[in-house]
């Protein structure tokens, strides 16, 4: 099932294209290691009370590049990026 159209806010544009994308954080399997917020410091920030990383407005239009990598640093795989009206892997 695609996920629907994601909305962003005018004031959240920057110039050039926008990248719409949803991006999420599994609160299970999250670990608070915070590798997200060393390379998106404005599009993740550390929940201190839950121990977990919790995705910020700005992640819907971070650079794809840096979403990639912070995919990839995730010591346990708990951030999922989708394009949106993509369906997730």
């Amino acid at each position: 099932m695609a996920h629907p159209r994601c909305r962003i806010d005018s004031r959240e544009r920057t110039a050039g294209a926008v990248n719409e994308t949803q991006v999420t954080v599994d609160p299970d399997l999250c670990i608070g290691s915070a590798e997200c917020v060393r390379v998106l410091p404005d599009a993740f920030r550390i929940d201190e009370t839950l121990g977990v990383s919790v995705p910020q407005p700005a992640a819907r239009t971070a650079d794809r590049v840096s979403l990639a990598e912070v995919v990839r640093n995730c010591p346990t795989g708990a951030i999922q990026v989708v394009a949106c009206g993509e369906d997730p892997p």
